[in-house]
């Protein structure tokens, strides 16, 4: 009945149509709910400490209207039906609910379901799980399934591959810089050129990290006077805008990054990566919760994610470390790429560096 060139035809433009319609609906839906159309309310039951979290969450979503935020003591026995009551009058059909607020009250999942209204739990209270986690059933009961990290297997040899050939060919191109870094810090200060710092590194274990000399040479030892100086909010890391210890050269250094140079030489040796957490001096790694010693789980870097984030604008270790589990979870060929024409950006703008 049809020839096969009227068929690939019909094909070919039965796909083009389905995706152009689909993309069209889903723009336009998109566009409609930037500007507040299209979207469904919501009602927030959560702890103060978690509601500007949980809001930020909701509002990437970009369908809810949050209509009501209450406390989770709305959910104890005198109060529980006057919030249902209210959440319906409002015409609340979703209700989202942080973890701790109902963890012993699961039970009350009932009276939202007999209320006809759907109920999300976010586990903001919980420690963060990672994305690739998936939710199934196993003999009837739900689980979630964790599978491993991508930089395990293949997928760390392709990025040790990578770095081990950038690495020889930056240090290629880029010796003549290094040997002028090398006598403008003989000349700057007595010392010596290289400055070798114990840190942790790869599954916690110490490794001796390279930078170019930006410090007086008794600087570890200048480091306990001014820790009560320190602009990190936490005191994880020791961060001062303007340290004394730091020479003229070394100041130069810092505000284009040039003192990490030298690390290409861990990145050689497998020590390092040229995208990844930063590894962090003892001091700092003692300082840690049990949470934080993920980031020892995939080799430490030059450069990553926290350094094209502000690098030392950012005084809050949690958001330091969320930014390393984020690039742990995301990992891809294509993000350190990314990160390291960003890096560039970062170092030519002098970005959060001192």
């Amino acid at each position: 009945m049809f020839s096969r060139s009227h068929f690939l035809l019909f094909l070919v433009a039965s796909i083009i149509f389905t995706c152009t319609g689909r993309f069209i609906v889903d723009a336009t839906t998109e566009l409609l709910r930037t500007k507040g159309a299209v979207r469904y309310s919501a009602f927030l039951i959560a702890d103060a400490e978690y509601c500007d979290e949980i809001t930020h969450i909701i509002n990437r979503e970009n369908r809810y209207n949050i209509v009501g935020i209450t406390a989770a003591e709305s959910l104890d026995q005198a109060q529980r039906e006057a919030t249902i009551a209210e959440i319906q009058s409002l015409g609340v059909a979703e209700v989202f609910i942080e973890w701790s607020a109902i963890q012993n009250r699961l039970y009350l999942c009932w009276y939202f379901q007999t209320a006809g209204i759907t109920l999300h739990v976010l586990p903001i209270g919980l420690d963060r799980f990672f994305q690739g986690s998936k939710s199934w059933l196993i003999g009837g009961s739900p689980a979630l399934k964790f599978p491993p990290p991508v930089l395990t297997g293949a997928d760390f040899w392709v990025k040790r591959i990578f770095d081990l050939c950038s690495a020889v060919l930056v240090l290629i191109l880029a010796s003549p810089l290094y040997v002028a870094i090398a006598l403008a810090i003989k000349f700057d200060s007595p010392g010596s050129i290289f400055y070798r710092q114990t840190r942790i590194g790869l599954h916690g274990k110490p490794i001796k990290v390279w930078k170019f000399r930006t410090m007086v040479t008794n600087a570890d030892q200048l480091q306990k006077q001014l820790e009560a100086l320190n602009e990190m909010k936490d005191g994880v890391l020791f961060k001062m805008k303007d340290d004394p210890r730091v020479t003229r050269v070394g100041k130069f250094l810092r505000q284009y990054s040039l003192d990490e140079l030298p690390q290409i030489f861990n990145v050689v040796f497998g020590e390092m990566s040229l995208v990844g957490p930063r590894p962090l001096p003892l001091r700092d790694v003692e300082k840690f919760a049990q949470r934080h010693y993920i980031r020892h789980d995939v080799l430490p870097g030059i450069t990553g994610l926290w350094q094209v984030s502000g690098r030392s604008d950012i005084v809050n270790f949690e958001d330091v470390v969320k930014l390393d589990i984020s690039y742990i979870e995301n990992w891809s060929l294509w993000l350190d790429l990314k990160i390291l024409m960003q890096t560039v950006k970062v170092v030519l703008r002098k970005t959060g560096a001192y």
